[in-house]
């Protein structure tokens, strides 16, 4: 929202006395004394920093001391003062009780830090990471009504191991395979004794085993027997079974039997069972081909008991979505001690349901409304747990900081999809395990209006694929997308402003999209709690190569209108979008550092020499340069007409974009983040309507548009709701030379300011 320019007059007596109670109000201390202050502040200190992992363990030592301050913002305490003047609430629920202690925090006072237990703790956390002879005291420093603490760390030398042996290779059974898991131990010889990685450690082993058979035993029934009066600081290490552990846990175990009871219904008994690759079946109310879900168990008589095996089959049948729940368990037999019958429990969903949907919006070009769907879906259509929706969708929109025609819009559509759980015509997928491959088939009709400009209706349907080869790596293969866009309304104005442009005439004048398309996804988050992780994407999709060469085998070389597809001329380009995002957690608070580099292009040729319109890239708005309406910056330095103000040319074939975003916890939910966004969008080719809009290598980098911001986000694990608020710092349609705006930024500040509200995280 670009706020209205105000001026403001110079501040009296009153109001600055005014303006100075209201920020002592919020500092926090209404309650706060000197025999009873507040907790300001808490640090760990080493007096000598530690070998190994210094870094890695002073974040650990910190995250000890508990209760944590309370969050302030340049001395401020916001929350803390919207807690105190904030009436005790009556009722278990309401608004009072949100303010108070959902958006308020409650004052942490220095009576609250149980200092001795925590310098006994930050001991102990050494002891575990091998330091032995550590200590810790505290010290304590008072300004008035406030109070800072430091612990202070001394680690000394740490342990060491010298050798590390598991079970005996001289026996067999249970201590022979201990003593096989040595391959691929995460521990070393000349490793610093750690507790935590010998915990980890002992339940790779663990796992390791179950997976050979031996489901019964547990890490817990395994123990590092450690020896430390070698000298010189060093230790010896010996993982062993427990004495004591019984011979079922001694037992390596085999699959007897595998029954799947795939539609079991507590109140009817079954109808019949059948045997389908080994496993047997049992129906009860045939709702489903037995082929479609023994595809997902793989669990089969005997073989040896695999964890990795139920896990995946939970994973796999859970993944179909018609499910409310899969039950593994495992029997023992009457006879054998060493043999397991399978059972496979899975309970179906209701087949048919109604839904509906009233949500509000916020898109990235700063449209925002309500919208209302609704529809019905059908989780077993052909009897093999596909899923099939069809649902009626409207939505009113305004564009939200426009000051130009066309700012409102609206869209009625209808949409149909069908989700098969496994891969029609790509059989070699069904060995993926992380989740059911699904074939997707997808089709829609729809309007859209920008009341004063113009009107549009389109088409699509679609074919593809998507699935999982591991659980941090996604695929979406499209292996048919087709699209028909039609202008059937545009005003007189837009009319004008398509006759003054005729590459932007061209871009709606393609309507038919035929093409493929691929996207490839990658995370390297192997672990919750893992502190630095990255997602990569790359995504490319191809339209009308197919087609512009059946048109040259039937009809010839290419007529200057170029091929036609039922007598509309069909659109050839060729889009690749990378994507790049670094998540990086910082401090003890789990504030994060997020940053997003991106880099789309577009190249127009055979049948075309433009990209369609809907194809095409724009820069600015919710989740891009925050500091510029949508569609408001570009391309290149390119400085549209006053008098349009449309913002429909502003779009490009090519955008860079870097994003930076620090997010931090204010209190409880109430998240706040300093952010900072670059980019810009360009086009291929020279535009004379566009001067300044094409790509040149000798001028890009002055081209680049900056902004930076602050925003506030309510994050109830739910759905986010966030408000930035942002100013461009440097502005590419501006002469060169001229381009930074901080004086305008200071003298014009309220004209600058644009608002964003949206839904979700931009990144």
């Amino acid at each position: 929202v670009e706020l209205p320019r105000v001026r403001d007059p110079p501040l009296g007596t009153g109001q600055l006395l005014l303006v100075c109670i209201v920020l002592t109000g919020c500092t926090g201390l209404k309650y706060a004394t000197e025999a009873r202050p507040l907790l300001n502040s808490t640090a760990v200190e080493w007096t000598e920093a530690p070998g190994t992992e210094a870094d890695e363990a002073l974040r650990e030592l910190t995250s000890v001391v508990t209760p944590v301050p309370n969050n302030s913002i340049f001395g401020m305490r916001p929350t803390v003062a919207l807690h105190n003047m904030t009436k005790e609430p009556k009722k278990p629920k309401g608004l009072r009780k949100f303010l108070k202690y959902t958006i308020g925090s409650r004052p942490i006072y220095l009576d609250t830090l149980p200092v001795t237990d925590i310098t006994a703790a930050l001991v102990n956390r050494m002891n575990n990471r091998g330091y032995f002879g550590a200590t810790a005291y505290s010290s304590m420093e008072q300004h008035g009504r406030k109070a800072d603490v430091v612990f202070a760390v001394t680690p000394g030398l740490p342990y060491r191991l010298r050798t590390i042996r598991m079970g005996d290779s001289t026996t067999t059974g249970l201590d022979s395979a201990l003593a096989s898991m040595g391959q691929g131990a995460t521990v070393h010889q000349g490793d610093t004794y750690h507790l935590t990685h010998l915990i980890e450690e002992r339940q790779r082993v663990a796992d390791g085993l179950r997976e050979q058979g031996w489901y019964r035993l547990r890490a817990d029934d395994l123990e590092w027997a450690t020896d430390s009066t070698v000298g010189d600081h060093l230790m010896d290490l010996h993982l062993r079974v427990k004495a004591g552990t019984g011979q079922p846990k001694r037992t390596a175990y085999t699959v007897g039997s595998v029954t799947v009871h795939g539609d079991e219904d507590e109140l009817l008994p079954p109808l019949d069972s059948t045997v389908v690759d080994s496993v047997r079946y049992v129906n009860y109310l045939g709702m489903y081909r037995p082929s479609t879900i023994v595809r997902g168990v793989f669990i089969r008589p005997g073989s040896s008991y695999s964890l990795m095996h139920s896990d995946a089959t939970q994973r796999y049948l859970n993944s179909y979505g018609v499910f409310r729940n899969v039950l593994v368990t495992y029997t023992d037999d009457s006879l054998r001690t060493d043999l397991l019958h399978a059972t496979v429990v899975l309970k179906p969903q209701k087949r048919y349901s109604l839904f509906s949907e009233l949500n509000a919006v916020s898109k990235s070009n700063n449209f925002a409304g309500p919208g209302l769907k609704f529809g019905v879906r059908d989780r077993n259509m052909f009897h093999g747990a596909e899923q099939f929706t069809l649902d009626l969708n409207g939505r009113f929109e305004v564009q939200v900081g426009s000051g130009s025609g066309g700012n409102y819009a609206y869209e009625i559509g209808i949409k149909a999809g069908l989700h098969i759980p496994r891969m029609l015509l790509l059989p070699f997928l069904r060995t993926v395990r992380n989740g059911a491959p699904t074939t997707v088939f997808e089709g829609g009709f729809g309007f859209f209006r920008r009341i004063g400009l113009y009107g549009q209706r389109s088409a699509s349907s679609s074919m593809g694929y998507t699935w999982r080869t591991n659980d941090r790596t996604w695929h979406d293969l499209k292996v048919l997308d087709v699209s028909y866009n039609n202008l059937y309304y545009s005003s007189d104005e837009f009319n004008a402003f398509l006759d003054e442009n005729p590459t932007v005439r061209r871009s709606f004048e393609e309507s038919f999209i035929v093409g493929f398309g691929y996207t490839y996804t990658r995370s390297t988050k192997k672990r919750i709690g893992q502190r630095h992780w990255l997602v990569y994407t790359l995504g490319a999709d191809e339209a009308g190569g197919l087609l512009s060469g059946i048109s040259k085998a039937f009809m010839g070389p290419r007529p200057e209108e170029g091929y036609v597809l039922f007598g509309e001329r069909f659109s050839q380009f060729v889009r690749v979008r990378p994507e790049l995002r670094s998540y990086n957690t910082i401090g003890s608070r789990n504030n994060q550092l997020v940053t997003r580099l991106l880099f789309n292009g577009a190249y127009a040729y055979g049948n075309s020499t433009v990209i369609p319109y809907v194809k095409q890239f724009f820069s600015g708005g919710t989740n891009s340069l925050r500091g510029f309406r949508a569609r408001g910056v570009g391309p290149g330095s390119y400085v549209p007409e006053a008098s349009d103000g449309l913002l429909i040319d502003q779009v490009g074939d090519i955008k860079l974009e870097a994003n930076m975003e620090y997010r931090y916890t204010i209190a409880g939910r109430l998240k706040g983040a300093l952010f900072a966004d670059a980019g810009n969008v360009w086009l291929l080719r020279a535009d004379p309507q566009r001067p300044g809009g094409d790509f040149a290598w000798d001028r890009f980098v002055s081209e680049v548009a900056l902004d930076a911001g602050f925003g506030i986000r309510y994050d109830p694990e739910v759905i986010v709701i966030r408000l930035d608020l942002a100013a461009p710092l440097r502005r590419p349609d501006l002469p060169a030379g001229d381009r930074w705006v901080f004086n305008d930024l200071e003298q014009q500040w309220s004209r600058n300011l644009i608002l964003n509200f949206a839904i979700g995280y931009p990144f």
